[in-house]
């Protein structure tokens, strides 16, 4: 920001990097997505999506059993995840 060459765009700047905070009770899904993506290797096209028996790994090694909007939001987090990879 102290490198902007117009000082009146700060604001407008900071508001683009603004976030919404984050939902401190939907944490755990969080952690269980970067744990599962951490483990997933990636191949000659990338990165490859978390599926259906990494999850199941998952939860059977941890003891945590995800209800369906549960894997619902770690499958849109990976869906998320690759696309910002692809326009890497």
């Amino acid at each position: 920001m102290s490198r902007t060459k117009k000082p009146e765009k700060i604001s407008e700047y900071l508001a683009e990097l603004a976030l919404p905070p984050f939902p401190v009770a939907l944490e755990y899904l969080w952690d269980s997505f970067n744990r599962i993506r951490r483990r997933k290797g990636g191949g000659f096209g990338g990165q490859n999506p978390i599926e259906w028996p990494d999850i199941d790994a998952f939860c059977r090694h941890s003891r945590l059993r995800f209800e369906t909007w549960e894997i619902e939001i770690i499958e849109s987090l990976d869906d998320l995840f690759l696309n910002t990879k692809d326009t890497d």
